[in-house]
């Protein structure tokens, strides 16, 4: 009896031992949405230097309001769903220096957001793009500084700084390639970091997916082994999210 009783013990804990919890994908979600919002951000404000014409295809069943600035303009959207089911509402303010937005030129623009939700979420801080060219194609240096996303249940994630390279290349027929770092904060008070190679996003292709389709992004938190974040799940919206030591999940950035 005490043989069968020490055998079957045996069995529960090395069947415990092997069991696999599921991967951190809250911390994961964390680290996509800010990546995203800042890309996201970026798209629309670059888009927006027209008066807001190239806006007309993604929020064509919403309405939004342009006003010009004396260095720029402001984006306000009230209740506006995308093409992609995003509901935004509130402000996005830019501000640039001269030819900012031209090819040939050079500068500089500064996004700042104001009472502005992307379902739901309050995001707060600035976003600077500055203008850059080379031999593949022009790009932009993106820095963020306390950049915040709250949560509805009162949770929120500090983005303390950023520094991310967006690239248009004809390699990548102009889609927005995404490649640097970040540093924050998590809903949990976990400091981390990530880094993300090659993220592709077409926000504005005619079809397609407006979230990132290629590409991953790795995960450092205090405390736990590396995430990783697979953009090319062949889901649109859908990112596979792996850490070793435990089984797979998934996540959607919104």
């Amino acid at each position: 009896m005490k043989i069968s009783t020490l055998l079957l013990l045996g069995f529960l804990f090395t069947f415990s031992a092997c069991k696999k919890d599921n991967a951190d994908t809250q911390s994961a979600e964390d680290a996509a949405r800010g990546s995203y919002i800042m890309a996201d951000a970026f798209a629309i404000s670059n888009s927006g230097s027209d008066g807001g014409k190239a806006l007309s295809k993604r929020f064509a069943d919403c309405n939004f309001t342009y006003a010009k600035l004396n260095n720029g303009f402001e984006l306000t959207f009230a209740n506006c769903t995308d093409d992609a089911g995003i509901t935004r509402n509130g402000t996005i303010r830019v501000t640039a220096e001269a030819n900012a937005f031209d090819t040939e030129g050079a500068g500089s623009i500064t996004i700042t957001f104001i009472n502005y939700t992307v379902d739901n979420e309050g995001i707060s801080g600035t976003i600077t793009a500055t203008f850059k060219s080379g031999a593949l194609g022009f790009y932009f240096n993106i820095t963020a500084k306390d950049l915040r996303l709250d949560y509805a249940d009162n949770t929120h994630v500090l983005y303390n700084t950023a520094s991310l390279t967006y690239v248009f290349s004809l390699a990548n027929k102009f889609s927005l390639e995404i490649t640097g770092n970040s540093d924050g904060i998590n809903r949990n008070g976990d400091h981390f970091t990530t880094e993300t190679e090659k993220m592709k996003v077409e926000f504005f292709a005619s079809t397609g997916c407006p979230f990132p389709t290629e590409g991953t992004m790795t995960i450092n938190v205090d405390g736990e082994n590396p995430i990783t974040l697979n953009f090319d799940s062949g889901t649109c919206g859908e990112i596979t999210v792996s850490q070793k030591g435990h089984k797979d999940g998934t996540i959607t950035i919104f």
